[in-house]
């Protein structure tokens, strides 16, 4: 038997050792309770899928969700389910990264972009909590590294890489499209006929999960309707295209503040090497091919979070091109190492690379950043107070309305834990061509969209959750019970069902009368 060599041993090790490092360190961190609305609609979907309801919200990333009913046949807690998704994922992304680090550049360069996205606060906070967002930075990294195969000449690698296209918009759709400037970058000295059918392999691995996506939907036109209710009243209308610098602004800070939560001070050096090329005329003497690849990975993706629509409360945007930010960081630590070599007569490349490690793990483990283990705890610790004072009423007596905290505290969360409970999502929304948006509720964690709302006969209290901007206007009305939900920055109101007109004079809220199908109005 042939000896196993040092190089070997290490090439075999060293993946290993990052996959198990990752799995180490997320799982002391994990959320206990699901964190985003968006956790609560793939939670709600693993009991019944129907983007008509938003279980999950469009576009449906259908392919995450069957993962997460097959793994929750064992592990039977849905947060549970999906964070270990996102562990595994995350572990995943660090070692294809490395590898893509290697292949590009060397294996030292492989290494720290590995280290730099282990320690990444924002990679590190989706590897703990019920998102797919770590699932997209994976498939970008598996996609840059086939398509780099493929750019150097390696052609039998385009039938893997249409396969991880096909899969990964399965489980976000955004990806493939942001993904597929890249690949046509890649394939340009590929045969025209390989290209084809490579191609018509991608739109069948499409349609493999497209057709049960939409069938288990209701159907064509029960997707298409539901695609068109989230864009008139949520997604839509609000590009720098159509309102200008509004956008922009908002846009453009959230798309740095994310970038901030990826990689730290390496947003600081990154800017400072992209300086130094341009004041000493060197962009000419970088690899063009590498230019453009980098170019096609990272901007379609830019271009859409700062142009088109973008979230300040979602962080997860940026990480289907942090791998390459990380890769890049490392890079531009050695451009400036020279050129401060050449200034100072000292080598600063391991200062610099340590100071963006400890400055990320500073940001995850003691800020209050949103991408933090901070907000991990936080978010638990409120939530659980939230759902402690709500379960204190008697559910067959009382309704709850969340008006806010829409995201994190909002209806899909309570509905999911106090299933008892009848809770409404207050939207008073109204699309640009007018349509006042229905109501989302739901019970026995079932969702239902209605025009109107129908309160059972034996309701005699609701409960609202608000944030303290909405105080002055729900204090308006009197007889209210109002508490501030201590440590947090939201209170709960109870009130006599009399009061709900008052409160809510724009929605159509009815009560039940002795007879089934005869309402009347509040």
């Amino acid at each position: 038997m042939p000896k196993i060599s040092h190089k070997d041993r290490f090439d075999i090790l060293l993946p290993l050792f990052l996959f198990f490092l990752v799995i180490i360190t997320r799982i002391p961190f994990t959320s206990k309770l699901l964190y985003h609305m968006d956790s609560g609609h793939f939670a709600l979907a693993l009991e019944k899928y129907d983007i008509t309801v938003h279980q999950p919200h469009p576009p449906g990333y259908f392919l995450y969700v069957m993962l997460g009913k097959l793994l929750n046949y064992f592990i039977r807690d849905a947060n549970s389910t999906f964070v270990f998704i996102s562990i595994v994922f995350s572990s995943l992304t660090i070692i294809v990264l490395y590898y893509l680090g290697r292949e590009i550049y060397d294996k030292k360069t492989g290494i720290l972009a590995a280290i730099f996205a282990l320690t990444s606060p924002n990679l590190w906070f989706h590897g703990e909590v019920a998102l797919s967002y770590v699932l997209e930075a994976f498939f970008s990294t598996a996609v840059a590294f086939l398509c780099w195969r493929i750019y150097k000449g390696e052609h039998n690698y385009i039938w893997l890489s249409v396969i991880a296209l096909g899969i990964a918009g399965g489980i976000r759709q955004n990806t493939i499209v942001f993904l597929l400037p890249l690949w046509l970058f890649s394939v340009k000295g590929v045969p025209i006929r390989k290209i084809i059918g490579s191609l018509a392999l991608m739109g069948l691995v499409c349609l493999l999960w497209f057709i049960p996506m939409v069938w288990m939907t209701g159907g064509w036109n029960a997707y298409r309707e539901a695609f068109r209710e989230l864009w008139l009243f949520n997604t839509g209308h609000i590009s720098v295209f159509e309102r200008g610098w509004e956008s922009f602004k908002i846009f453009s800070s959230a798309l740095l503040n994310f970038t901030f939560c990826s990689i730290g001070a390496g947003i600081y050096v990154l800017s400072l090497a992209a300086y130094s090329l341009i004041k000493h005329r060197r962009l000419k003497y970088l690899d063009r091919a590498k230019v453009y690849f980098f170019s096609f990975w990272v901007l379609p993706s830019v271009f859409f979070y700062l142009m088109v629509f973008n979230r300040p409360t979602n962080p997860g945007y940026v990480l289907i091109f942090l791998p390459a930010l990380c890769i890049l960081l490392v890079v531009s630590i050695g451009h400036l190492s020279s050129e401060f070599k050449n200034i100072i007569k000292k080598d600063i490349y391991i200062p610099v690379v340590t100071l963006v490690i400890v400055i990320n793990l500073y940001v995850f483990f003691f800020s209050s950043n949103q991408a933090s283990c901070r907000e991990i705890k936080k978010h638990d610790y409120e939530l659980s107070i939230i759902l402690r004072n709500i379960k204190l009423h008697d559910p067959t007596k009382t309704v709850v309305f969340v008006q806010e905290p829409y995201t994190f505290y909002g209806f899909r969360q309570v509905m999911y834990y106090l299933p008892e409970f009848r809770i409404y999502q207050i939207d008073k929304a109204i699309s640009s061509t007018g349509e006042v948006r229905k109501t989302f509720w739901g019970l026995n964690r079932k969702t239902f969209l209605s025009d109107e709302i129908i309160l059972p006969k034996s309701t005699e209290y609701f409960i609202v959750l608000f944030l303290s901007d909405s105080r002055d206007e729900v204090m308006r009305i009197k007889n209210l019970s109002v508490k501030k939900l201590q440590p947090t920055d939201i209170y709960i109101a109870l009130g006599h069902i009399s009061l709900i007109k008052e409160m809510y004079p724009e929605l159509k809220i009815r009560l039940q009368n002795n007879n089934k199908d005869n309402k009347y109005e509040l």
